[in-house]
């Protein structure tokens, strides 16, 4: 190399590091895109945090980005290695995506600098968020299976909080004090139902009985208190004649049976269950407030069926944000994750009305212990059995087959006992023909997250 030639070389390389050495500010910026989508209260509070954190963390740049509208193009974005680095999702990711296309967060929040403390975790949140060995999230809120009462019929009749019921005797009972029939119309119910599904699995989990049995061999461990519960469901309807058909099941000749949602929003129901409060990602309770706003709304975690013996078993779920197998830096991610949970989910929630919040502060929040529709949830939430939702991989091709399952028995084509056999002999053979899968399932899973 010629002197001449070594002096350009040494002022290029110099030029190029003066460039570089400008530019490292914006080179070292982490920039991290976080797909969320809610109702609008929802997220303006999101973009104020972002934008909160974007100032107090120069070097990382949260993106808030809408969640592309589908399963389907979330999924096939997640599928091509083009997902966000955060997601706000629920305890539906198993099922619609795949736990894969999650980061497993598990080492960062056992790590001692920068983990989260379990205490400040309320245990139902750990549960929800641990599947199949992986910590898939950070939770914010949660939704156990719950009673919505009208608090305002409740107390025109002489009923206080107190008298909301406890166990399926007493959903009867009330709901009989509360439906009306005039000239073989329905002008007010005593209960209506919200979805199919949930109220399914809720019957069973009240009534002492689970979906499947820790060896994941067998769907319903006890089909007697399946049984017993459509019973009583089929009975709500067609014998007491307090509730009308729920929402999902065909009904003919008789429109003027309103169902769902509708029902309770117009005051035309004393109580809605079983459900979460959250539905399809909206805010049950939020969106019935929302329609009518004169709504008086408390709820209680679905009581409890006669074979439960008292003791209760309480489904969990959650809302809360995913660091994502496609994210630039896990590490960035997750710590956005951990400070808006320790920073900004009591407040996230409380734009969320019935919403149970992941952070145990809530348990000492007046709001909380206030709110009728949060209160007694966040305090007995820990007496019971949980039991997470997804206690075998995505339940398999089984879960498409429940509501068909309560819908003959609802709409009288079958009986509790015939449909309940139908439905176990579906069960045993998609058991069979997923069986290594369950089985390498089975070695991975821990329901219980340990910190």
């Amino acid at each position: 190399m010629k002197r001449g030639d070594k002096v350009t070389l040494v002022a290029g390389v110099s030029l190029v590091f003066l460039l570089v050495a400008g530019s490292v500010a914006w080179a070292d910026v982490v920039e991290l895109d976080f797909w969320f989508s809610a109702p609008s209260r929802q997220v303006a509070f999101m973009e104020e945090a972002v934008d909160e954190y974007n100032a107090l963390n120069p070097h990382v740049q949260i993106n808030l980005v809408e969640t592309p509208p589908g399963y389907e193009r979330i999924a096939t974005a997640l599928a091509a290695g083009m997902g966000p680095d955060l997601f706000w999702f629920n305890q539906n990711i198993p099922w619609f995506f795949g736990i894969e296309t999650v980061y497993p967060i598990n080492d960062f929040v056992n790590d001692p600098e920068i983990g989260v403390d379990p205490e400040s975790v309320f245990p139902w949140a750990h549960t929800s968020v641990h599947y199949g060995g992986v910590v898939q999230a950070l939770p914010v809120y949660g939704y156990p299976g719950t009673l919505i009462y009208n608090r305002a019929m409740f107390a025109e009749a002489g009923m206080t909080d107190d008298h909301a019921p406890g166990t399926w005797e007493e959903v009867t009972d009330i709901a009989l004090k509360f439906t009306e029939w005039v000239e073989g119309r329905p002008e007010r119910w005593g209960m209506t139902n919200v979805t199919v599904d949930w109220n399914l699995q809720e019957m069973l989990l009240s009534n002492r009985g689970d979906w499947v049995d820790d060896e994941l061999t067998r769907y319903v461990d006890d089909p007697e208190k399946l049984i017993e519960g459509l019973q009583w469901w089929h009975d709500m309807i067609h014998v007491h004649e307090v509730m009308p058909v729920p929402r999902g099941v065909t009904w003919v000749g008789a429109p003027y049976l309103h169902a769902g949602h509708e029902t309770f929003i117009r005051e035309e129901a004393a109580m809605a269950g079983f459900v979460g409060e959250i539905e399809f990602g909206v805010h049950a309770a939020a969106t019935m407030m929302a329609e009518n706003p004169d709504l008086d709304l408390g709820a209680v975690l679905t009581p409890l069926g006669p074979s439960s013996d008292g003791v209760r078993k309480i489904s969990t779920g959650y809302g809360g944000i995913h660091v994502m197998a496609d994210t630039a830096d896990p590490l960035e991610s997750y710590l956005f994750a951990k400070w808006f949970f320790e920073e900004k989910s009591l407040d996230y929630v409380l734009t969320m009305p019935g919403a149970v919040p992941a952070n145990v502060a809530g348990i000492e929040h007046p709001v909380y212990l206030e709110d009728p529709l949060v209160n007694r949830q966040v305090l007995e939430i820990g007496d019971g059995i949980l039991r997470n939702f997804h206690v075998f991989p995505g339940r398999l091709d089984v879960r498409s087959e429940e509501p068909s399952m309560a819908e003959s028995v609802v709409l009288g084509v079958a009986t509790p006992e015939e449909a309940v056999e139908k439905f176990l002999q579906h069960a045993e053979a998609v058991f069979a023909l997923y069986r290594e899968e369950l089985d390498e399932f089975k070695e991975a899973h821990v329901i219980e997250w340990e910190w």
